[in-house]
C-alpha cells in the first residue's frame, strides 16, 4: 500500500476586519442574552418548584436549591467568559489572523510525503470569503 486517505484537523483562520468584529461581538452578545433568559427561566421555575415542594413537606427542597445554584453558576461562568471574549474582540488588531475554529478534512498521504507539511494546512477567510488556502 503506497497511499492512504486519512482525516486530519485543518485550522480555519479569520482576518480581523470591522465586519468580523461586529459579527463576533453580536454572536457573543446574543449568547449572553440567551444565558440571561435561561437564568431568569431557571429562577422562576425553581421558585415555583421549591414552593410546591415546601408545601408538600418534601425533603427534596435542599437538593433542588443545590441544583439551581449549580446551574446558575455554570451560566454565570459562561457569561463571564463571553464578556471577557467580547473585550478581547474589541482589542483585536485589524488585518491580524485569528484562529476561528478547527475542522476535519480528508487528505491523501503517500510514502515519501512530508508529514509536518501535510498537517499544517490552513484556510484563511476574510468577511466569510476564503482568501487563502495554505
Amino acid at each position: 500500500m503506497d497511499k492512504l486517505i486519512i482525516n486530519r484537523k485543518i485550522s480555519m483562520k479569520a482576518k480581523v476586519t470591522e465586519g468580523f468584529k461586529i459579527q463576533i461581538s453580536q454572536e457573543l452578545q446574543d449568547g449572553m442574552n440567551k444565558l440571561d433568559a435561561e437564568l431568569k427561566f431557571l429562577e422562576q421555575r425553581a421558585k415555583k418548584l421549591i414552593t410546591e415542594l415546601t408545601l408538600k413537606g418534601s425533603p427534596q427542597v435542599a437538593s433542588v436549591r443545590e441544583q439551581l445554584e449549580y446551574e446558575k453558576q455554570k451560566r454565570e461562568e459562561a457569561k463571564k467568559t463571553m464578556s471577557e471574549q467580547l473585550k478581547i474582540v474589541g482589542n483585536l488588531e485589524m488585518g491580524k489572523e485569528v484562529l476561528q475554529e478547527e475542522i476535519e478534512g480528508p487528505i491523501e498521504v503517500k510514502v515519501g510525503d512530508n508529514w509536518l507539511e501535510l498537517m499544517k494546512r490552513e484556510i484563511v477567510i476574510e468577511d466569510g470569503i476564503i482568501v487563502e488556502i495554505r
